[in-house]
């Protein structure tokens, strides 16, 4: 059916399924705002900057991790530095900075 030129549509109305979708997209678009913003605004609640390192040209994360915790297990403070940085191997590079926990 075609309707005469001045004749108002109907107004939109949703179906079960389309408030389903409504809902998902909002909520999904809530939780990557959430996901984004969470992690920086914990950091900034802290009260105190995290602590770092700049690897300067030569140093190894071997050196870094004894300077860190000299009392401590290498190995162990080594693993740690790995797992907070993501690092996959123990190789840096001059001017990357090191999260030290």
């Amino acid at each position: 059916m075609r309707r005469a030129a001045g004749e108002p549509l109907p107004p939109l109305r949703l179906t079960h399924r389309g408030r389903v979708v409504v809902v998902a997209v909002v909520a999904l678009a809530i939780a990557a705002v959430l996901v984004l913003v969470l992690p920086r605004a914990s950091i900034a609640w802290s009260g105190e900057p995290p602590r770092g390192h700049l690897v300067l040209a030569g140093e190894t994360l071997w050196e870094i991790a004894v300077a860190l915790d000299p009392d401590a297990d290498t190995r162990a403070v080594v693993d740690r530095l790995m797992r907070i940085n993501h690092l996959p191997s123990v190789e840096l590079t001059p001017g990357q900075f090191l999260l030290l926990g």
